[in-house]
């Protein structure tokens, strides 16, 4: 993940929160996901995608990613 948000840093804000910090689980919750995982917004915090889990690889990482950076602009 470390890569991709030195990557990406200029267009997105990726943020990595341990579950149980902060309003970790209440952001699970709203998103219904299990315990973790995934939880791409835009810019006014609307969810655009989850990933439920913890071992979702890079490749879905950057598809992620890739799906935040192609919605229009608000």
């Amino acid at each position: 993940m470390n890569d991709q948000k030195k990557k990406h840093n200029s267009k997105i804000n990726i943020n990595t929160v341990k579950v149980g910090d902060g309003d970790s689980q209440k952001e699970i919750e709203k998103a219904k996901l299990k315990s973790h995982g995934i939880i791409a917004k835009d810019k006014s915090g609307k969810i655009i995608t989850t990933v439920e889990g913890h071992s979702y690889g890079e490749a879905k990482v950057k598809e992620v990613i890739k799906l935040i950076l192609s919605k229009p602009k608000e």
